[in-house]
């Protein structure tokens, strides 16, 4: 998952793999040409080269257009983060640097420039004879008709991957994807549940366990972490979560039941939970609300000052809390198979969520009428699906500093009244829910 998530986030990743199989290729051909002379098979006749010139003249033509075309492409890409940077946020340029799509297009070109350049390097030192090279020139001839298609493709994708919506789009397929790994519909295989920690008795001490070093935890491996505590038998309690910055000062958790000598399961610990220098996607279900709310917020500026834009991510972002609410609780106390307490964990609450998701863009929709509606609108359709005390309270807490805001900063009576409206309603839906 590690390995992945890095090679996926590396822009040189594809177009280096695809580069070495041009290479495999242009070597495999060769010796095909020099095997069984396919352009001497009958029907495949059309495949014989005229002269060596010719095919020598054709390779440089091939090698001298995509290599040129690859630093348009190139060109091209960085103007598009350029863009993205300055108007959705530099944090968004990671989605531009992950696409496969761009990769892959740069990769073709850059592929097709080797191969011709193998191709000519191998027909200096095979003689004169054109029926060594008629496979591996036609193949080039074809890298260069497929690149062609790339790059009315690849001017294509750069113009669909800076529209707004689509930037949505896969900001939100990434946080639904973020919500099922996270928030499953079933736990049974997961020997976990969730629980108050503040009633469990651990006993009255413990053994700190340091960060390695400062930065944002970017991964817990759990089953690494359960292994590491049934092996001490001791219980481990992790008071971080994905997504939380660490001092080099601070402390990842605790062992309770700790063995006289830590220093080896401290550092084992310590190796069970991934720091780096920036959060990732991979288990923080809060990158994605930030993004979407970086959209919202950036949308609102004077600069921009385009409310629909800010309309569009308060629906992606309520679909995904509602998403959330209608999920059992992800658990935090994890038992192996004996039924022993091992491992405990720190979960996200609905309320850090929905601060996450909805505090900026209600921080800069103060004075706003319009945005202040289209919020309360969303508000009120996520009331349909709260259920549980805490989830309400979370929600009515919100609401109550909603209505503050609104009493202070909406001038107009009318925006004001209608506001007290539609809050009274989803506090009213918000009581009879949790009644019912």
């Amino acid at each position: 998952m590690h390995l992945s998530e890095k090679l996926r986030s590396s822009f040189w990743s594809l177009p280096l793999l695809m580069i070495l199989s041009a290479m495999a290729i242009a070597h495999i051909l060769l010796l095909l040409d020099d095997w069984i002379d396919p352009a001497g098979m009958t029907g495949l006749t059309w495949l014989r080269l005229r002269d060596p010139d010719s095919a020598r003249a054709l390779l440089s033509t091939i090698a001298s257009s995509t290599i040129t075309v690859a630093g348009t492409v190139f060109s091209i890409t960085v103007v598009a983060l350029t863009l993205a940077s300055n108007q959705f946020g530099p944090s968004l340029v990671r989605n531009f640097i992950r696409d496969r799509r761009t990769q892959a297009s740069l990769g073709i070109f850059l592929a097709t420039f080797v191969y011709a350049l193998m191709i000519m390097r191998s027909m200096d030192t095979l003689g004169e004879h054109t029926s060594k090279y008629d496979l591996a020139v036609q193949a080039a001839l074809l890298m260069a008709l497929i690149s062609i298609g790339v790059l009315i493709y690849f001017i294509h994708n750069v113009a669909q991957s800076i529209q707004v919506d689509n930037i949505t789009h896969h900001i939100n397929r990434e946080f639904h994807l973020a919500i099922e790994r996270e928030y499953p519909l079933s736990h049974e295989y997961t020997n976990g549940e969730k629980f108050d920690t503040g009633r469990l008795d651990l006993g009255s001490s413990w053994v700190e366990v340091p960060t390695a070093r400062g930065g944002y935890v970017q991964l817990v491996d759990r089953q690494k972490l359960i292994a590491l505590a049934q092996e001490h038998d001791c219980c481990l309690q992790i008071t971080c979560h994905a997504g939380s910055f660490l001092h080099h000062w601070s402390s990842i958790g605790r062992i309770y039941q700790a063995p006289r000598d830590c220093t080896t399961l401290i550092a084992k610990t310590q190796s069970a939970l991934r720091i780096g220098p920036l959060p990732t996607a991979e288990q923080d279900i809060v990158f994605s609300v930030r993004q979407l709310s970086q959209i919202a917020v950036r949308a609102l500026s004077p600069g921009v000052n385009d409310p629909y834009t800010t309309y569009t991510c308060i629906d992606r972002l309520i679909e995904g809390l509602g998403t959330v609410l209608q999920r059992p609780q992800p658990p935090n106390c994890f038992c192996d198979d004996k039924g022993k307490l091992r491992l405990i964990t720190r979960k996200l609450e609905f309320s850090q969520l929905l601060d996450a998701a909805l505090e900026e863009i209600c921080e800069y929709s103060r004075g706003n009428s319009m945005v202040i509606r289209q919020l309360l609108k969303a508000l009120s359709q996520l009331a349909d699906v709260c259920a549980r005390d805490n989830d309400t309270k979370a929600l009515c807490s919100y609401l109550q500093r909603l209505e503050e805001d609104c009493r202070i900063f909406l001038k107009s009576p009318s925006d004001q009244a209608i506001a007290e409206e539609k809050i009274d309603t989803i506090q009213q839906k918000l009581a009879k829910g949790k009644a019912g």
